[in-house]
């Protein structure tokens, strides 16, 4: 076994790829951590020479982080979603980035099991082939699952080398479930599952096993199922209610020798973590209670830091060799044969005894609360999850989840303000949803929850808070300010990444958001000199809307809808609808610019929409009323103060006609 923090672990794992699709499912959840420490992972970059991947810097500031992965994720979107166990999770800012949200709770148990996967590419554009990272393990997408806990997992790569039949089967058989659980509308599981089948499928691997438990059969079955079984070792920081359980007691009688962990408290070393009842009831049946042994120890230890046991491992010996079970798994009774659960046996392992031969005991023992380690008695006579999602560019609000309830649902803020109404809800159709689009568009701006109310059978009101996911965000209004002209070219013109987050983070450090979160940073003078007149001339403006030009023409080649939406349709600062607000004349941030060259970018943006045959729409109009009003003020020195309205109107005729064209000349010159 090899000691990490997971989050060290799939940094490992994916290193030197880049992430196309990722699914997660968790039992806790916490979605701040998810967004600002997770999500960076999955966002490595393609180096200049194309060929291998590093990982951007970032603001240590929350609120400048955000803003830079949405950066990020605008320039190379990654579909990427979560299951969560609605009872447990725990938000306490809101998350805000395009990341699809699931709430699941069984009838029976609950959603326990914690997977990781994710669609791989090579950086090299001349290697087409495509892996999946596969992992399970104690792990939840938390902070404590993620850096502080002692966990443990296991993770496999599937490439077209290494596919075994039996691994791929039952991978497919747990994403198949989650892609039902979220009404097979979740784009990222679609991914991964045809990125799995398109792999070529080898020999069974009769190293490894997957297990992935939803109440259709018992841990217990899938692990006799295996082999004779003489020796157990249990690492487990949670029990069954009752050790005289008899789904404990008969897994328990399969083994000659049993020992367990004791969870003595990383705090005091005088108290164990479970309940006395069960620390004799287990010992009546036979089991040893332990320590871990010494080179555990060692391993274990880090800076000294106190370190919460939340790992699942279950070592059994049998006389053709050691097994190792490592996942999700508690040592109780919903766990075994009602939670959702999920873990990989791996077979013939060798590995050494994890635990001392000497029994162990305490002075003082400690009732553990269930609901925290996945022991839940459901309720669900309450309001069920809704999963819900808004989409920024069609407006439109749609619900994920498979089940009736004949009651109308209106979504409310804080306030107690009406956001939007449901009608009642079946699984065979969308409900008719009513929006007040505007104030659930403020919300939105802010905040991804939002309160659920509505009636049950018995008319009582039942409420539940929610985390509405968001959809094309680029259309969703910046909370940042305008760019200045000089960055705004800069970007155009294909500006690094890593200036590009230099740049998010300066207008960051400006905005409202960041004031929330303030981590007192100095401003960048630096960085603020440094922008400042970049691009100053005609020739500059033309180069950068040049290679503007050329991204859209390639993106429209390709069919890639969502680079065309983010520049023509979205509200962020470095959108077509940004470069506008930044030169309209009302606009404060514009007086600084020369008219000349308000101009000149005014007539390079009609130039791109034209380009694009986009005439018609609500942006090009206003692009024309710009240029217009500019052309018929006295902004415009044209004949050394000799201002004649005729040869005005017929120069500017010819400007354009002339600019244009040879615009459109070198992007259709440099694409043949």
């Amino acid at each position: 076994m090899n000691y990490h923090t997971i989050s060290d672990l799939v940094a490992e794992s994916i290193e030197g790829s880049l992430v196309t699709a990722a699914f997660f499912s968790t039992f806790s959840f916490e979605p701040d951590f998810f967004e600002l420490e997770i999500m960076p992972l999955l966002l490595s970059q393609k180096s200049d020479q194309g060929q291998a991947t590093y990982q951007p810097a970032l603001s240590t500031n929350d609120a400048i982080r955000w803003q830079q992965l949405e950066r990020l994720m605008a320039q190379r979107h990654i579909d990427t979603s979560v299951v969560y166990d609605p009872i447990v999770y725990r938000c306490e800012r809101s998350p805000r980035l395009e990341v699809a949200y699931h709430g699941y709770s069984p009838r029976k148990g609950c959603q326990h099991a914690k997977l990781i996967t994710m669609v791989l590419e090579s950086p090299d554009e001349d290697v087409s082939d495509k892996a999946v990272l596969f992992g399970t393990g104690s792990f939840n997408l938390t902070r404590a699952g993620w850096w502080d806990n002692i966990e443990c997992g296991h993770f496999v790569k599937l490439t077209d080398e290494w596919a075994p039949n039996n691994l791929c089967t039952s991978i497919l058989e747990a994403l198949t479930f989650y892609q039902q659980v979220t009404a097979n509308r979740d784009i990222a599981l679609e991914k991964v599952i045809a990125a799995i089948e398109a792999l070529p499928k080898g020999a069974d691997e009769e190293q490894i096993e997957f297990y992935f438990g939803r109440g259709d059969k018992s841990f217990s079955d899938f692990i006799f199922q295996q082999r004779e079984y003489t020796e157990l070792e249990v690492i487990s920081p949670y029990f069954s209610e009752s050790g005289e359980n008899n789904e404990i007691s008969h897994f328990l009688n399969q083994f000659e020798s049993r020992r367990i962990l004791l969870p003595i408290d990383p705090r005091d070393d005088s108290r164990a973590k479970v309940s006395e009842d069960i620390y004799e009831e287990l010992k009546v049946q036979g089991v040893k209670w332990c320590g871990w042994r010494n080179n555990v120890i060692q391993k274990l230890k880090e800076k000294e830091i106190p370190r919460e046991l939340h790992a699942k491992v279950y070592r059994m010996s049998a006389s053709e060799g050691i097994d190792l079970f490592i996942g999700s798994v508690n040592f109780s009774y919903k766990a075994f044969k009602e939670n959702i659960e999920a873990g990989f046996l791996i077979k013939n392992c060798g590995q050494d005894k994890l635990l001392a031969d000497k029994s162990i005991t305490a002075s003082f023992f400690d009732d553990i609360q269930g609901e925290k380690h996945g022991d839940i008695v459901n309720e669900h006579s309450g309001l069920p999850v809704l999963n819900l999602s808004y989409c920024w560019k069609e407006k439109t609000l749609t619900i994920n989840s498979v089940f009736d309830w004949r009651h109308p649902i209106r979504l409310m803020n804080d306030a107690n303000e009406e956001l939007a109404s449901i009608q009642e809800l079946n699984n065979s159709a969308q409900p008719q949803v009513s929006l007040m689009t505007e104030r659930l568009e403020q919300h939105l701006k802010n905040t991804s929850l939002v309160i659920a109310i509505s009636f049950d059978h018995e008319q009582q009101e039942v409420r539940r808070e929610l985390i509405l996911s968001q959809q094309n965000v680029f259309a969703r209004p910046s909370v940042l300010p305008p760019l200045s002209l000089t960055d705004l070219l800069g970007i155009f013109r294909g500006m690094s990444t890593s200036k590009v987050l230099q740049i998010t983070e300066h207008y960051a450090k400006l905005s409202e958001l960041a004031l929330m979160y303030s981590s007192n940073e100095d401003l960048s003078d630096q960085l603020q000199a440094e922008s400042q007149n970049f691009f100053s001339e005609f020739s500059e403006i033309n180069s950068a809307f040049y290679h503007l030009n050329m991204t859209l023409s390639q993106a429209r080649q390709e069919n890639d809808q969502r680079t065309l939406d983010y520049y023509l349709l979205g509200k962020q600062p470095d959108s077509l609808r940004g470069a506008l607000h930044l030169l309209t004349t009302e606009q404060e941030h514009s007086q600084d610019i020369a008219p000349v060259i308000r101009y000149l970018s005014l007539v390079s943006i009609q130039g791109t929409l034209e380009q694009l045959g986009e005439f018609g729409g609500d942006l090009a109009t206003l692009v024309r009323v710009e240029i217009s009003q500019l052309e018929k003020s006295n902004q415009l020195q044209l004949t050394d103060g000799k201002d004649d309205p005729a040869y005005n109107a017929k120069f500017f005729t010819w400007f354009k006609r002339e600019f244009l064209n040879s615009a459109q000349l070198e992007t259709s010159g440099e694409k043949a």
